[in-house]
């Protein structure tokens, strides 16, 4: 489990750093508004490299974190729908927001769980 959580840490990693860098490329404020996700992809790549050495920990912290950040722009995002407030892409936004959420929940838990059993890790 701990070999697929490492391989989901960097193919998530990099689908999220390469889409921000798609969505954002050309803005002026290119580094403060893909800061986010930026950060998280590297957290990601940095749990899937060194948990090999430091066992699954790092990876509950890195999907703590991805878990933490979507549901915090989740949340943004559906202040906007909720309240009718014109936004562009809003209700996909929000779906996609919410399916990365419960990736993110789902590995924290495996991560977790392996955490427990050290000697399965």
């Amino acid at each position: 489990m701990k070999g697929l959580l490492q391989v989901l840490a960097v193919m998530i990693g990099f689908l999220v750093a390469s889409g921000e860098i798609a969505r954002r490329w050309g803005d002026a404020h290119f580094i403060p508004l893909a800061l986010d996700y930026l950060a998280v992809a590297a957290l990601l790549f940095w749990a899937a490299w060194r948990a090999r050495d430091h066992g699954p920990a790092v990876l509950v912290a890195s999907w703590g974190v991805f878990s933490g950040v979507n549901l915090l722009l989740l949340m943004i995002n559906l202040d906007f729908v909720i309240h009718g407030i014109p936004k562009t892409g809003g209700v996909f936004y929000s779906v996609i927001l919410s399916l990365m959420l419960a990736l993110g929940l789902w590995a924290t838990w495996q991560a977790m769980r392996l955490t427990e059993r050290p000697e399965q890790a």
